[in-house]
């Protein structure tokens, strides 16, 4: 019993033994660990998706600005309302009704006007004639019908930079029916802004509104300069405006009805989420977290393809020896004597911007130090008696160099793979910087080439430059930290100095 005890307590440790025994090591597999759980729950981590815009306005800030910056105190978040039938409220009905309809599964607002009879003149109307009157017996002037439509927006902020409504709306009416429809803002002082109209006759087809403070029609409309803001003119106090959706129509003998679909007022908010929003009114956050799983898997594919290339051409050129092992080495000389960023960013301008094609590319240029590194090890393995023995045996150099070689030269392969992912990953990160990455992905080398490009850097906004900065070192750290733990542990050269 005591000597199986000192044998066991003699015994080798096994990998994971010596591995957890390096703090920067668990360092290193704890950050990455970390990184693993955001890619995998990222859809749980955030509720919207980086192709999101216009969730703020342009690079807002986080919202936690506003209880530790005090001139963020009472910026205005994101103000969002989706206006149904049920949201509006009737403030004026005159000859109108508000009523609502389904199509396509949507609810759809529906302003019903009656047919009004003409108001008759005292010139239209002659002594004994029968008082009961029909519509268009006499001539006359047509009485306009009214429904205006509210809606409540309390607001408790500093002046917003934007804001606008959009909706989709058509007529259904006789030909000699006119319809009007204003769009307008009421302050709190009573004062209102009219914002859009249009007049039609007849039936109208279904047609988009838009309201954006930004555009040069409302502003002439309002009476300002191209240089003007409307909205912090409109929202200048704070308390309770309306939106005010005013419809007029002088029908004629059928009913007119007026049809409010998708119906969006929102004003952007000037702080926003965790980490604020980028020049489009996207979710840096939300970025941030996706761009976790596309960066390791760009980092992960490249790191096993290039590692895969090295190893098999290593094995054959270090076992085989001759012509093929000098022609592959001088392939590899000129490979490394060239300029790779120069190449990859010539090369990926010509084969276009898609995340395989750079990970096809780094792969292409991260292989000759694993060929080299795997020749090496081959060359002294091939002397070795069990390689000698095999051969002796019969085995073919195929056998040999997959069932003899090849597992011998795995530790050094693993730990070189270990360490090619944080090169991968920045020089995914450096071409999407550049402009050459993919630009319907969300990478943090995307996050740094918008900020660069849409004002980040000049307007010191930190949230949008720190965050995938420090997401790219931490990460590269963590594998590097994991690399040197396992090179430490698997590589002889180590064993044998330590």
């Amino acid at each position: 019993m005591s000597q199986n005890k000192t044998k066991t307590d003699m015994s080798a440790p096994t990998f994971w033994e010596q591995y957890r025994r390096k703090p920067l090591g668990m360092i290193g597999l704890a950050i990455v660990l970390v990184y693993v759980f955001v890619a995998i729950f990222a859809p749980f981590l955030t509720r919207y998706s980086p192709k999101q815009i216009l969730l703020a306005d342009r690079i807002a800030a986080p919202i936690w600005f506003r209880s530790v910056v005090p001139q963020y105190k009472d910026a205005p978040p994101t103000i969002r309302a989706e206006l149904g039938p049920s949201k509006w409220v009737v403030s004026e009905a005159t000859g109108g009704r508000l009523t609502s309809d389904e199509i396509d599964g949507n609810a759809v607002t529906v302003i019903e006007f009656e047919p009004v009879p003409i108001t008759m003149t005292d010139e239209s109307i002659s002594e004994g004639e029968d008082d009961e009157f029909q519509y268009g017996d006499y001539e006359g002037e047509p009485s306009k019908s009214v429904v205006e439509l509210s809606y409540p927006i309390a607001y408790d902020f500093n002046p917003p930079r934007t804001f606008g409504s959009t909706f989709n709306y058509w007529i259904d009416g006789s030909p000699d029916s006119k319809t009007e429809l204003e769009c307008v803002i009421e302050t709190p002082e009573g004062k209102e802004y009219s914002l859009w109209g249009k007049s039609y006759s007849g039936a109208v087809s279904n047609q988009p509104a838009r309201v954006d403070s930004r555009d040069l029609t409302l502003k002439q409309r309002l009476g300002l300069t191209i240089f003007d803001d409307p909205a912090p003119k409109i929202f200048s106090s704070k308390g309770d405006y309306r939106l005010i959706l005013r419809a007029n129509s002088t029908s004629g003998d059928e009913p007119t009805r007026v049809y409010i679909s998708n119906a969006e007022f929102y004003i952007p908010g000037m702080v926003h989420g965790l980490l604020g929003a980028d020049h489009m009114g996207s979710d840096l956050w939300t970025q941030l977290v996706y761009g976790t799983r596309v960066s390791l898997s760009i980092g992960l594919s490249a790191a096993a393809i290039s590692v895969a290339v090295g190893t098999a051409v290593g094995i054959i050129c270090g076992y085989l020896g001759g012509i093929v092992d000098e022609f592959m080495m001088r392939v590899v000389d000129v490979l490394l004597a060239i300029p790779t960023l120069p190449i990859l960013i010539i090369l990926g301008a010509i084969l276009g911007k898609s995340v395989w094609n750079i990970v096809l590319l780094i792969a292409a240029f991260a292989w000759m130090g694993t060929a080299r590194l795997v020749r090496s090890q081959t060359l002294s393995l091939r002397e070795r008696v069990f390689v000698e023995a095999a051969k002796a045996s019969g085995a073919s150099d195929a056998y040999v160099m997959v069932v003899h070689i090849l597992p011998n030269v795995l530790p050094l392969v693993f730990a070189g793979m270990v360490l090619r992912i944080p090169s991968a990953i920045l020089t995914e990160a450096s071409l999407s910087f550049l402009g050459l990455g993919d630009p319907r992905v969300a990478t943090w080398g995307r996050m740094l080439h918008n900020a660069r490009g849409f004002g980040a850097f000049t307007t010191l906004a930190w949230w949008w430059l720190v965050p995938p900065g420090l997401a790219i070192t931490l990460l590269s750290l963590a594998f590097v930290f994991i690399g040197n733990t396992v090179n430490e542990i698997l590589n002889p050269r180590y064993r044998e100095r330590s």
